[in-house]
């Protein structure tokens, strides 16, 4: 094993930092401590840079630090501690004239199509980590441990949360931009006919994938209160785009070439995966086809965003990350058949299911 457990490449021959090199990360000990004295706190400092919105302040140009501090209200030396950590990451670079952005700090521009401003934020979010200091306590409690804390599910906490609620909902939009360029990049959407997104949310996805196909119509299909959110937003929205409200486990609408599930199946555990399969195999038609993105799971031993991700659906929600046998095991009791699966560039896996 090398004793370099992150390396974070070098960007526009800017140096981005090698935070777990020697002699830091020469043994197992200072490799464990590297990274509970350093991953478990970036993720905060991140979401701080983001909250702060920094990398929008820089822009294209280098910025004093005097001139950072004033804009963002801060102190000026823990402003300069908080950018020297995460210039250490390649997240921000430091000159004796300030500070500018490198390809990591400026995902998170406000923005830009595939920023990542959203996610940072509700990665560090009082409802995360309320939940992941609760994570031993999970591995023993019979349902999320977010209900036990906040006295109710997630979804229903959104619901009557709004501020909450925005935060989630810039998280699921900022992760959407890397779902289009994977799903644009695995599948061809040319003869996919209507479109249909099940459990959409705002609607960026599906959107972002009629920019792509001009001759492309689709709906996307979300509970009421969410459709209300779209409709306040629609001007950002692709105009060949339509909404409809709903419950998805009690009724899918029929019409659509193309059904898509992406994240919706990962939130809810197998029982209630089955109940979206089976309303959507009533809703297809006989050459229909329905395509789901999620991260699959790997083989043991192996480096995997999705393994961490599924802790996320431990914590929050009765849902998990699959692999593709278990997927194949829920479709087939649905009445349906993966017919090709996509490995996509990013972290998502496309499967094309239709019926059996």
């Amino acid at each position: 094993m090398s004793d370099t457990l992150v390396n974070f490449p070098a960007a526009n021959g800017l140096s981005a930092g090698q935070p777990f090199s020697d002699p830091m990360a020469s043994t197992p000990r200072n490799q464990l401590l590297a990274l509970l004295g350093m991953q478990s706190l970036l993720v905060h400092s991140v979401t701080a840079a983001a909250r702060l919105k920094l990398a929008d302040m820089i822009g294209e140009q280098t910025l004093s630090l005097t001139s950072l501090a004033q804009q963002s209200q801060c102190q000026p030396e823990s402003l300069r501690r908080l950018l020297r950590a995460l210039a250490s990451c390649g997240i921000f670079f430091e000159t004796e004239a300030g500070y500018r952005n490198t390809p990591l700090s400026a995902m998170l521009v406000t923005d830009r199509p595939d920023s990542l401003h959203g996610w940072a934020c509700f990665m560090g979010s009082e409802q995360v980590n309320r939940c992941f200091e609760q994570l031993d306590v999970a591995l023993a409690e019979d349902g999320p441990v977010f209900d036990k804390l906040y006295g109710q599910s997630f979804f229903d906490y959104l619901g009557q949360q709004p501020e909450a609620r925005g935060v989630f909902a810039s998280a699921m939009t900022s992760y959407s931009a890397s779902g289009i360029e994977d799903a644009l990049a695995a599948f061809d959407f040319n003869q996919a006919g209507k479109l249909f997104d099940i459990g959409s949310g705002l609607g960026k996805f599906l959107s972002g994938i009629l920019d792509a196909n001009p001759q492309l119509e689709g709906t996307i299909f979300d509970l009421p209160e969410v459709i209300a959110e779209v409709e306040k937003q629609a001007d950002r929205l692709n105009p060949r785009l339509a909404w409809q409200g709903g419950n998805f486990f009690s009724h899918i609408p029929a019409g659509a070439d193309t059904y898509i599930l992406r994240h919706v199946l990962h939130d809810w555990s197998d029982e209630q995966a089955l109940l979206i399969l089976r309303q959507c195999r009533k809703a297809m038609h006989a050459d229909g086809q329905l395509l789901i993105f999620e991260h699959l799971l790997t083989g043991r031993n192996q480096p995997d965003y999705a393994k961490f991700l599924d802790l996320v659906m431990l914590t929050f929600l009765t849902g998990r990350e699959r692999s593709e046998a278990e997927y194949q095991c829920l479709l087939e009791q649905a009445d349906l058949r993966i017919d090709r699966l996509i490995k996509t560039p990013g972290f998502h896996t496309l499967l094309v299911v239709k019926p059996r």
